[in-house]
């Protein structure tokens, strides 16, 4: 019965301490688990979180000695090449808006210029049709009248063909013009 006893009160401690044992063993993995592996992925997480919101001074500082921290420094090295391109895609930015501004305004001259363009070929054809619409009736009344002899009335031809030319020139220009 001692013997029993013995065996029972030994076989109780060693559940006991297999319990304990088995309890110790995952609390450690508990904590190792938590300090080593998630509170460096944690860190990475607020990092992250952190530069989406705005803050791109936030650096991954992790001192782990293993892959984490190798990790951490891609991380880092990813972040400083990312805000360089930022930067350089702002320059370039800059320099697009300048150019748009300088095409802007080059456009600008361009329409006024092509406005007064217009404006003097109206102008010009105005005061061209006036007098040759008065020289083209002169020379018809002319080609019509009794007292002129043929070589006159050849010459009063001649002055109203080439009025006509002009002036069908001058309508070519004007409508050259309105297509513009």
């Amino acid at each position: 019965k001692d013997t029993q006893y013995a065996q029972a009160k030994n076989r109780s401690l060693l559940i006991t301490l297999g319990v304990i044992t088995v309890f110790l063993a995952m609390a450690a993995l508990y904590v190792i688990v938590r300090y080593i592996i998630v509170k460096p992925l944690a860190h990475l997480r607020e990092v992250a979180d952190a530069i989406r919101r705005g803050d791109v001074e936030q650096r991954a500082v992790i001192h782990t000695g293993d892959e984490f921290e190798e990790l951490g420094a891609a991380f880092n090295r990813m972040l400083r090449q990312l805000l360089r391109q930022q930067d350089q895609l702002r320059s370039v930015n800059d320099e697009l808006d300048g150019k748009i501004d300088e095409l802007a305004q080059v456009n600008m001259r361009l329409f006024e210029m092509n406005q007064v363009k217009s404006d003097l070929l109206a102008t010009v054809s105005h005061e061209l049709r006036t007098p040759l619409n008065s020289i083209l009736g002169f020379s018809d009344l002319l080609a019509k009248g009794k007292a002129l002899d043929d070589k006159q009335r050849r010459y009063a031809g001649n002055i109203e063909r080439s009025g006509r030319q002009l002036l069908d020139m001058i309508n070519d220009i004007l409508d050259l013009a309105k297509i513009e």
